[in-house]
């Protein structure tokens, strides 16, 4: 199991920013070094917390139902 890492202020900034307009994929490749697991945690977290309040936008929506689905018009890339 790999070790814990704490969040930085920096990347709870850069995830409460781009939540809204980002899919968890796309998070998944601005944040390299989190798991999907990782990075859905901090999520309901900050929502808990009250940081984050917006609701996921329409088109960010649709493209997670089309990546889900292959039909990604945003490359995965995978490592």
């Amino acid at each position: 199991m790999p070790a814990k890492r704490d969040w930085s202020k920096s990347e709870e900034k850069k995830l409460i920013a781009n939540y809204a307009e980002k899919t968890i994929q796309e998070l998944m490749l601005m944040f390299k070094r989190r798991s999907q697991e990782s990075i859905n945690n901090k999520i309901k977290r900050l929502k808990i917390a009250g940081k984050i309040i917006v609701k996921k936008e329409s088109d960010a929506i649709q493209r997670a139902y089309d990546q889900r689905k292959g039909i990604s018009a945003f490359p995965i890339i995978e490592e």
